[in-house]
């Protein structure tokens, strides 16, 4: 079997409400954890799972940033996509993840002198379902067509 495609972190398509706000991010990633509070039965073969969306950007006060934006939509959820390939449209290649986000914390203002601020936040994804035959795992679906 011949290597496979390498996918590098470069002018990918971060969305928000299908507003793109990869220029302001530095780092997205999905990391998939154990469900706060979930206890495991002996028919279940692990405990639920719960995905974080973890944000790094810029901090900017302009009006429409991605920072301005955690901070004025605090407490309401929103779609969001990551296309690690910077397409729009998913392939069986070029997988597009989706899901719903919970602005549920607020980004923090860290400054210090001299160099450009920066924050780092931790979102939870709306847990909605789990369904491996059409996708979707634990509230994040993966679009291939």
């Amino acid at each position: 079997m011949a290597a496979s495609t390498r996918i590098k972190a470069q002018n990918i398509v971060f969305t928000i409400d299908a507003v793109d706000y990869a220029c302001d991010a530095t780092s997205v990633s999905l990391e998939l954890g154990d469900a706060a509070g979930d206890v495991r039965t002996f028919c279940e073969t692990s405990v639920g799972k719960q995905w974080a969306l973890n944000l790094e950007g810029i901090t900017s006060g302009k009006d429409g940033s991605l920072y301005r934006v955690l901070w004025d939509n605090y407490g309401s959820e929103v779609a969001f996509t990551i296309a690690p390939n910077g397409n729009t449209t998913a392939s069986a290649d070029q997988p597009l993840y989706s899901g719903t986000v919970v602005f549920s914390e607020l980004p923090p203002l860290s400054l210090t002198s001299g160099e450009i601020a920066t924050f780092t936040i931790a979102l939870e994804v709306s847990n909605a379902s789990h369904d491996v035959a059409n996708g979707i795992y634990w509230g994040v679906s993966v679009v291939t067509v």
